[in-house]
């Protein structure tokens, strides 16, 4: 009887259990985006990718979409943002972005380690020297360091805050 009492007991008690999917989110401090964010960094990018980029091959059909936000153009996606400047993303190498200034010259190279949350993005200048560090958390989160790792941006939704909170870019 005894064992018929514990069967019982086991299957009543692991029946929550059955099929049942754990959902939850990726949370981070700030202190461990940043220790996430600087492992295994890359502090250099080669010129090659660099110059194949130097100018914005699409400029003026870009520059068309501008004011419309972050869209679809077939074989890219651009992001504008309030300052002005542009981000491009290729479909057939969602590894790199690349961000203009708003006459269409190179500013800096974004290279992803994964296309999938959570992410790491290193921001590279027009001389391959590296910039910036992001963290991208889940869609629409992200934290940005400077090289020395300290934070420099934190943008949630289209809204990037510094470290005081106070918002110093945002997105259309």
């Amino acid at each position: 009887m005894e064992k018929i009492v514990y069967t019982a007991l086991i299957l009543i008690l692991s029946l929550p259990l059955c099929g049942y999917t754990l959902k939850g989110g990726v949370t981070y401090t700030v202190e461990q985006a940043r220790k996430e964010a600087f492992a295994n960094v890359e502090y250099r990018l080669p010129q090659s990718i660099i110059n194949a980029h130097l100018k914005d091959p699409n400029y003026k059909e870009n520059m068309k979409a501008k004011g419309k936000g972050y869209i679809d153009m077939g074989d890219r996606y651009i992001g504008f943002f309030t300052n002005g400047d542009y981000g491009v993303l290729y479909k057939n190498n969602m590894y790199y972005e690349y961000y203009y200034y708003p006459d269409g010259k190179l500013g800096m190279i974004g290279k992803r380690t994964s296309t999938s949350y959570p992410a790491k993005s290193y921001k590279y200048d027009t001389k391959g020297k590296l910039q910036s560090i992001i963290l991208y958390i889940r869609k629409g989160e992200s934290y940005s360091f400077t090289p020395s790792g300290q934070l420099s941006a934190h943008w949630v939704g289209k809204k990037c805050y510094d470290l005081n909170g106070n918002i110093i870019n945002q997105k259309y």
